[in-house]
């Protein structure tokens, strides 16, 4: 996943794991932007999703 922070040049600003899934949201400076991912085992990307701000906050005050 590091790869994907260089490419993207996007932040790592949370990250929950849970058996062998991890989900991540990340914060993109210049797009203004959060991004959602998903991802397996073996750091494989199951899934990527654009989300709004409220509800990337909502994701991280959850407990």
């Amino acid at each position: 996943m590091e790869l994907y922070n260089l490419r993207t040049k996007a932040r790592r600003i949370f990250m929950r794991g849970y058996e062998d899934l991890t989900m991540l949201i990340y914060y993109h400076d210049l797009k203004k932007n959060f991004l959602l991912l998903i991802v397996g085992a073996n750091d494989h990307l199951l899934a990527e999703r654009e989300i709004s701000r409220a509800e990337a906050f909502r994701i991280m005050n959850t407990r």
